[in-house]
């Protein structure tokens, strides 16, 4: 459920939202009641997935645990994200190949 009494449940939109979700140690009944108890769990233990701990927090530490604010912190990031993600890419990473392979101008006279 999305909506309460308080209004909307962004812990629960989050957890339902983020990929392969079920596979974290969070129950979804207990820990996603309230962005603070979902924030308690994933500071509080080691949920094994630190994107969706990084989630988690920016909301509530940066976006004040309100739908507007959840969604400025998440759009802040993606640009980020995709600003470091550029810079990879035009310093030649190939990531056509699965692997992280640089593409070298390297002058081998000179070694």
């Amino acid at each position: 459920m999305y909506k309460s009494r308080e209004g909307i449940n962004i812990a629960t939109i989050v957890y339902d939202a983020y990929p392969h979700s079920d596979l974290l140690p969070i129950d979804p009944e207990q820990d996603c009641r309230t962005m603070q108890t979902l924030f308690a769990k994933v500071t509080g233990e080691n949920i094994g997935d630190s994107l969706f701990k990084f989630i988690v927090v920016e909301i509530v530490e940066g976006g004040d645990s309100t739908p507007e604010g959840a969604i400025r912190v998440l759009e802040q990031a993606k640009a980020d994200v995709e600003a470091v993600l550029q810079a990879l890419r035009k310093a030649g990473v190939d990531h056509t190949r699965g692997n992280c392979e640089f593409e070298s101008e390297v002058n081998y006279e000179t070694i």
